[in-house]
Parts: structure tokens; C-alpha cells; sequence
């Protein structure tokens, strides 16, 4: 009976994954995304995407965010589906049920032995004649001693047990209070670069991608994305533009006057370098499309301005 409830709530943990990765495979079909462009976008291993997509592996928060993101869809329905899906996968076992059955073959704890048979009439005695019937009392003698003394082991039990109540009730010889379980932190992959350190350096290869979020957004109709992405670890941040054309244009300032851009020569996607995010300072990330023969230069769209001391970033 257990085996079946273990494989049939293995089979609903299956299923349950299948609908968070059946929405991941449709919109990367609706998005015409590769695996591998999905990896460039969002900076995860195009292997990864496959075990997510595929429902081989359950996927990370801001993976999940980051696609529907990429799509234009509203990430709200989907990042609901993971927290329900991770709620479940992460709950505790239900304890098993004690085991019911006894033999009933041993005798209860505490229970007393049975008392020794008296010899059987008729034993003979070292003349070979029959023992006296006045004889016979002796084992008698010998389980009444037997019974007093269980009497009076119940007794100091009952007084010990009185006494340790007592003592509980007026707080002596309290047990000591137990230590708490130290907290064990798994340390995670360390940040390449911090603050100014990481001017000018590929996010990816620094690491700061390992604990990002998307802190901004912002879009340009019809469908190009802007996200301002920012490492807690690495105390740096950096623009990406997401199905631009070539020759769109991605910028990520500070307040501090430093800035980093790119320019999608390729594909529909590109990434700025890093830039140092202090605690009490700002940055934001600008877009703007390729300048079109005869037009006027458009002014850029910009997200609002993040400021990592005033807001937390949600992590996944």
C-alpha cells in the first residue's frame, strides 16, 4: 500500500510539472526562440532551457519570469504556477503510520513473572516417603514474599514519580534548555567583480547572472523589450533589449555619470557591459531604435530608476 501512495504521488508531482513546462514550451513556440537564443536572452544554458521547456527539471523563478518577459506576456499567471509548483514539491512528508500489528506473544512492560508452581503431591522426600501435607505451605510462603515485593517496587516508583512532579512544579532541577540547531548557509557561486571593479565586464563571465533580476522594465511599440538587470552579489547592473532590430541601440547609466552600451548587430537581442550599482545610488536603462534614412533621430525610452538601498529586488 505504501509502494502504490509513493508512486502515485510521484505520478501527480509529474503531472503538476508538466503544466508549468507545457506554458514554457508554448511560448517559446509562439516566440520562434531557439534553445540557443533562448540562452543568449537570458543568459541560461541552452541545455538548461531544454530540461525546463521539456518538464525534465523544474526551473528557476526569474527563468520563468524572464521568458514570459521576452514574449510580452504578463509574467503575474506564470509566476503564480511556479510558487504553487514549488510550494507542493518543496512540502514536507507526511510521517508514516505506526505499525499496527502485534503478536501479542510478549508480555506487557512491567508485568510481573508468573509465580513458580508449587511442587506437585507426592514429591518424595529423602526417606522416599511423601512430604507432609503440613509441608506443602512453603511455596506459598515463597509467592506471597514475591507479591509483597512487587507491592512495595510500585510503591517507590509512585513515590518517585510524586516527588520528580514536584520538583517539575516548583521549577528545580529544571533539564537544561537545548541548544538551537546551528543555521548551516550554502555558500553559492562567488561574484567575479564588485562596484567599479565590474566596469566594463561581461556580466556572464563575471557571474553577477547567477543571483540577477530584472529590477525595470520598459518597451518600445511594437515589440522591443527593455530590462534593467542587477546582481546583488556583484552590486552591478546592465541593460538588455530583447526582439529589437539591428541597429537598436541599448544604454545603462549610473549617477555617478558612468555608462554602457551596445548595439544589436545580429538577431534580435544584445546586452550592455557591467556598471557599478552602489547601495545609495541609481541607474537606469535607455533603448532606441536605428535611425531610419531621411528621419529624424528619436529621443530614447528610458525604465525608471532603481536604487538599491530603498527597494529589495525580489529574488526567485
Amino acid at each position: 500500500m505504501d509502494g502504490a501512495g509513493s508512486d502515485r504521488d510521484l505520478d501527480l508531482e509529474r503531472d503538476v510539472d508538466r503544466d508549468l513546462a507545457g506554458e514554457l514550451l508554448a511560448l517559446k513556440k509562439a516566440s520562434g526562440a531557439s534553445f540557443a537564443r533562448l540562452s543568449q536572452k537570458t543568459h541560461y544554458a541552452k541545455s538548461s532551457w531544454e530540461r525546463w521547456v521539456n518538464g525534465k527539471q523544474f526551473p528557476p523563478r526569474d527563468a520563468v519570469e524572464s521568458l514570459a518577459r521576452l514574449c510580452g506576456t504578463d509574467p503575474g499567471p506564470l509566476l503564480a504556477l511556479w510558487d504553487t509548483e514549488d510550494a507542493r514539491r518543496t512540502a514536507p512528508a507526511p510521517a508514516p503510520a505506526p505499525d499496527s500489528d502485534s503478536d501479542g506473544g510478549e508480555p506487557e512492560a512491567g508485568e510481573p513473572a508468573e509465580a513458580t508452581a508449587p511442587a506437585e503431591a507426592g514429591e518424595a522426600g529423602e526417606s522416599g516417603e511423601p512430604a507432609a501435607a503440613e509441608e506443602s505451605p512453603v511455596p506459598a510462603r515463597r509467592t506471597r514474599r514475591t507479591l509483597w515485593g512487587s507491592l512495595a517496587a510500585a510503591a517507590l516508583l509512585v513515590a518517585g514519580a510524586g516527588a520528580y512532579t514536584i520538583a517539575a512544579l516548583s521549577g528545580e532541577d529544571k533539564p537544561p534548555a537545548p541548544k538551537p540547531t546551528p543555521v548551516v548557509k550554502v555558500a553559492g557561486p562567488a561574484a567575479g567583480c564588485t562596484l567599479a571593479a565590474c566596469e566594463g565586464r561581461d556580466p556572464k563571465k563575471m557571474n553577477c547572472g547567477a543571483d540577477a533580476v530584472t529590477v525595470r522594465t520598459g518597451s518600445i511599440p511594437p515589440d522591443l523589450v527593455i530590462e534593467l538587470r542587477y546582481s546583488g552579489a556583484c552590486k552591478a547592473a546592465w541593460g538588455r533589449i530583447s526582439f529589437a532590430e539591428v541597429g537598436a541601440t541599448v544604454l545603462v547609466n549610473n549617477s555617478d555619470g558612468a555608462a554602457q552600451a551596445d548595439v544589436v548587430h545580429y538577431d534580435r537581442d544584445v546586452y550592455t557591459p557591467l556598471i557599478a550599482a552602489p547601495d545609495h545610488g541609481s541607474v537606469f536603462a535607455c533603448a532606441a531604435l536605428p535611425k531610419k534614412k531621411g528621419a529624424e533621430d528619436t529621443a530614447p525610452t528610458c525604465t525608471g530608476r532603481f536604487i538599491p538601498s530603498q527597494e529589495q529586488a525580489q529574488r526567485p
